[in-house]
């Protein structure tokens, strides 16, 4: 089977079909009963904390587009009007932190999807992207992160989360499809960045039900999809993919 997407990068890429994990992996000293502004301050912290090392880390590694990036997550967990948001609904409305947050975080997406605008729109994954982890450190979401593969895979996402596009590198990913995103959004960014093929096609985790392996080929913008034991083995052509992982015009 042979789809049309949007290529967010170019080259092209065959490998087995992958989903990313969760994983509750943050930890607060805070409980239940403690002073929920307290616990909130501590997960914005926690979180800061983490980012900074993801800036110095893509700053050494990569390049400073890339640090910038992480940065903006930075600011935006700090964000001012987003924080006393969060702390006037914990004390006016007698909510957790945890519900604070979330329902701070849904008006502040809220406002940004009036705006009719792709890049304002692409804004939108990245209040997502850096807030879920807020949110995991506030226990109210598992942190999503990428498993360990054991041959070369094609990351199947429902959101183009920087995050994730960024540590594509320290796995065994050579391409990936969202269902949902903007050529022009910081993931698309680090994605050309590492010259990792990925498309945005719609509907893609339904489409790919049934299947096991899937080649891109975001040159052409398609994607096709196959079963295990299946033309994969039958030409030359498919074992390459498999032996050079990406194949980059």
């Amino acid at each position: 089977m042979n789809y049309k997407c949007q290529a967010i990068s170019s080259g092209v890429a065959y490998g087995k079909i992958g989903y990313l994990t969760k994983q509750t992996n943050y930890h607060s000293e805070a409980d239940d009963e403690c002073n929920q502004i307290d616990l909130f301050d501590n997960a914005i912290k926690f979180v800061s904390d983490d980012l900074n090392e993801e800036i110095l880390d893509s700053k050494q590694n990569v390049n400073e587009r890339i640090s910038e990036i992480f940065q903006t997550h930075k600011y935006i967990i700090n964000d001012p009007i987003l924080i006393l948001k969060t702390k006037e609904y914990i004390a006016h409305q007698n909510l957790s932190a945890q519900k604070a947050y979330d329902k701070a975080v849904a008006d502040v997406i809220h406002q940004f999807e009036q705006i009719e605008n792709e890049y304002m729109l692409g804004r939108i994954v990245d209040i997502i992207d850096a807030t879920d982890h807020v949110k995991a450190a506030l226990k109210s979401i598992e942190k999503e992160r990428i498993g360990i593969f054991d041959e070369p895979t094609i990351l199947i996402l429902k959101q183009l989360k920087p995050s994730i596009i960024y540590n594509i590198k320290k796995s065994n990913i050579v391409g990936f499809i969202a269902e949902h995103g903007f050529y022009h959004q910081h993931s698309g960014i680090i994605a050309r960045t590492f010259n990792v093929p990925g498309m945005i096609c719609e509907k893609i985790y339904d489409r790919v039900q049934g299947f096991t392996h899937i080649e891109l080929d975001c040159d052409h913008e398609t994607y096709t999809l196959y079963k295990t034991g299946g033309k994969r083995w039958v030409t030359k052509r498919y074992i390459e993919y498999i032996d050079l992982k990406i194949l980059t015009k």
